[in-house]
């Protein structure tokens, strides 16, 4: 009777045990949430000197857009790039499956959003574009240079240009 009572007691204690240590491992995932694909796939530092730098032309869109890797492979997950525009360069109506963070650095520019709204911006200028969100943007005067990062793999997904002319 004894030895029941404590084999019973042992289960008891060993699920509680076991329930307690999930518990305890979904408490520290929540309290410690993963780093971005981008910051796990960076651990190193990296220096670039934008004049040692490689650039391509960016392929799917009219000649002229090129692009330089700073970091990552865009072609497989995240990635940061360098993009350079010529002067009065239209980008064309797009959007990407991954979230786009742009910081133009230089060249005054034209933000066009899906509804037609354009918005003139100068050098110094940060949009955080959700995934999906479709624009485009047109050069100013002067070339244009831009940082841009990618979560996900870089992707140029087309679309028609607005009808809107605001």
């Amino acid at each position: 009777m004894i030895s029941k009572t404590l084999n019973r007691a042992k289960t008891t204690t060993f699920k509680f045990m076991k329930t307690a240590v999930v518990l305890v491992l979904l408490l520290v995932a929540m309290l410690f949430p993963s780093q971005s694909a981008l910051s796990v796939e960076n651990l190193q530092s990296a220096i670039s000197d934008l004049s040692t730098v490689t650039w391509k032309p960016l392929e799917g869109i009219p000649k002229g857009a090129e692009v330089a890797v700073l970091s990552g492979n865009p072609a497989t997950g995240a990635s940061e790039v360098m993009i350079r525009l010529p002067a009065g360069y239209l980008f064309p109506h797009h959007s990407h499956t991954s979230r786009e963070v742009l910081f133009w650095s230089e060249g005054e520019f034209t933000y066009i959003a899906d509804d037609g709204t354009k918005q003139t911006l100068e050098p110094d200028s940060y949009l955080n574009l959700p995934s999906g969100t479709k624009h485009s943007v047109v050069c100013g005067q002067q070339p244009c240079l831009v940082y841009a990062r990618y979560e996900k793999p870089f992707d140029l997904l087309l679309s028609p240009a607005p009808n809107n002319d605001q």
